[in-house]
């Protein structure tokens, strides 16, 4: 027994020695999240983001997380949970620094716009809710709407994409956020309408397009602009725009497309779409619509730029037209009266 035992007693001495020599972790990242209550993505968002934590990786890319790690990780959700921005714990993590939750620290006093951004990036990074509900309702009183629109909404979404993409963002994550920034454009669109103003605009998504977020991001901008949006929403197809078209009588038509159609569909409805705008001029953005531009122009149409400044040119101009004599319908052969 004593003769047998003394090989396993040699044999485990190396055990303690490599201990002593690599104390930390180390840890998966799963195992980070579960300790941690912090989810893969965020951890991973952290890291991409700010630099916090930074694991060391295996040769097969593999992220190990050492004590000093998850205690940086433990650390980060505690004050993000008390309202601290992500990117100012961030920045008082790394520089050694000891955040005080009776003081928040801020770190761009000056520009609540990107603090508002992370604090969105953050909520929806966690899944939480409530903390995204709180920094939405912020909103209201940081600005016109377009303000708000281009200075918070657009990064916003914009980085909430750019996550998405690169994995870092579940698909419900996503749509956490699409659906709680469709309701607050919505109310900004209600704020910003102007019951006085004069040409009206009629927005609708293609009819096979649900994804109604740069169509309202247009609305706001065209209640900026001394419009009245009349928005009809997503999967609109061409006869309840031509019904709308005959009894709205709008200055302009503006519609979106998210997802480029097969050709055969998009030249179907590019055409049906321009038979239901009739004279009236009509514009067609989103991210679908560049494979789309020809038959949209060779229909009378136009594509809408996607800089702020140049769609209030095309639009200023495509009322004046509007204002004018009408054009021949091109179902008929005459001018409109």
């Amino acid at each position: 027994m004593t003769e047998r035992s003394r090989p396993r007693q040699a044999r485990a001495a190396p055990r303690t020695e490599q201990a002593s020599v690599a104390p930390r972790g180390p840890y998966r990242i799963h195992v980070v999240a579960e300790l941690t209550d912090v989810p893969e993505p965020t951890l991973r968002a952290w890291e991409r983001r700010y630099g916090i934590p930074t694991p060391e990786r295996t040769p097969s890319g593999y992220r190990l997380y050492s004590e000093s790690d998850v205690e940086q990780v433990r650390e980060m959700r505690r004050l993000c949970d008390a309202g601290t921005p992500a990117s100012a714990v961030a920045k008082l993590l790394l520089a050694g620094k000891e955040p005080r939750e009776s003081s928040p620290p801020r770190t761009h006093l000056s520009e609540p716009y990107a603090e508002t951004v992370e604090g969105l990036l953050d909520a929806v990074s966690r899944f939480d809710e409530a903390a995204l509900d709180r920094q939405l309702r912020q909103l209201m009183f940081l600005g016109s709407a377009t303000t708000i629109l281009d200075r918070v909404v657009v990064p916003a979404l914009h980085e909430i994409g750019e996550r998405w993409h690169d994995g870092a963002l579940s698909v419900a994550q996503e749509h956490l956020a699409s659906h709680r920034f469709g309701t607050v454009l919505r109310d900004l669109m209600r704020l910003a309408d102007n019951p006085e103003s004069g040409s009206r605009v009629l927005l609708a998504c293609f009819a096979d397009d649900e994804h109604e977020l740069g169509l309202l991001g247009a609305a706001m901008r065209f209640s900026g602009w001394g419009l009245r949006p009349v928005f009809l929403g997503a999967r609109t197809p061409p006869g309840a725009l031509h019904t709308a078209v005959e009894a709205v009588k709008p200055a302009l038509v503006a519609l979106s497309v998210t997802v480029t159609p097969t050709r055969a569909r998009a030249r179907e409805l590019v055409d049906d779409y321009a038979s239901a705008c009739g004279g009236v001029p009509w514009l067609v953005g989103g991210a679908g619509v560049a494979g789309m531009a020809e038959m949209i122009g060779a229909r009378g149409g136009q594509v809408a730029p996607s800089d702020p400044e140049a769609l209030r040119s095309v639009v200023r101009a495509a009322v004046q037209r509007a204002a004018g004599p009408r054009p021949a319908d091109p179902r008929s052969g005459r001018r409109r009266s």
